[in-house]
């Protein structure tokens, strides 16, 4: 996989992306950024963030891995605090904010894996061609 056929890839199918020398930033729906840094030639590192405004962090951006990370911890202290004033109303929040951010984290994660296997055959169909 090299960076122009990549960026010819993106343009085809009508991806909002940023070049960065070699590195391109791909801008999905519901705020999240895919990043394809094609620094090192026979390996390409993707990475994913969380941008703006998100389902899962609110404005905080990060990593979608963090993301998880952030919302378990949260999740658990306010619960722990709203067990203290009544234990159902702790129980629901858990339930409630655990439920939301699995669908949506995985929404998230569905879109990442879904645009990687786009490109990887893409990228295999093209080398067939050749």
């Amino acid at each position: 996989m090299n960076l122009e056929n990549t960026e010819a890839f993106l343009k085809k199918f009508g991806y909002n992306f940023t070049r960065y020398n070699n590195e391109l930033v791909v801008n999905m729906p519901d705020a999240q950024c895919i990043s394809l840094d094609f620094s090192k030639p026979d390996d390409v590192n993707i990475t994913n963030k969380l941008s703006s405004w998100n389902y899962l962090t609110g404005l905080l951006r990060m990593e979608l891995k963090y993301a998880f990370i952030l919302n378990l911890i949260v999740t658990v202290l306010i619960s722990i605090g709203l067990l203290f004033y009544d234990s159902n109303i702790g129980l629901i929040f858990f339930i409630a904010v655990t439920l939301w951010s699995v669908i949506w984290g995985l929404t998230y994660k569905s879109k990442i894996e879904r645009f990687k296997q786009f490109l990887f055959n893409w990228e295999r169909h093209n080398n067939l061609m050749v």
